[in-house]
């Protein structure tokens, strides 16, 4: 089994953590994808990087994600349970975090 230290990881992405119950592998996942989005951008987009890794996280460990980028901005929101992850890259802050998704049932009236 390999450990990842997320410090060291975070330091090479350099980015900050600020508040997680995220598991190491997905912050990781999240700074690479922050990074590899902002580094990509000819144009400097806060809304692209929060698009990415909407998209990317959707993909890869199903819905419902949400994110959040900005130099400033308030939030309280509800997450499943070891999906949350609020960090800081490049004087943005950036929120990440998933939401149950019940399916629709259908209810007779």
């Amino acid at each position: 089994m390999v450990m990842i230290n997320v410090a060291e990881v975070a330091d090479l992405y350099q980015v900050r953590v600020l508040v997680t119950d995220m598991p190491p592998f997905m912050q990781v996942h999240a700074f690479r994808c922050a990074r590899r989005t902002f580094d990509s951008l000819d144009k400097f987009s806060p809304r692209q990087i929060a698009f990415n890794m909407k998209k990317d996280f959707d993909k890869v460990y199903g819905p419902a994600w949400h994110c959040i980028v900005g130099s400033s901005f308030g939030s309280f929101v509800t997450h499943a349970t070891g999906c949350f992850l609020y960090f800081t890259m490049e004087k943005l802050y950036i929120l990440v975090f998933k939401t149950k998704v019940n399916k629709n049932v259908n209810i007779s009236h």
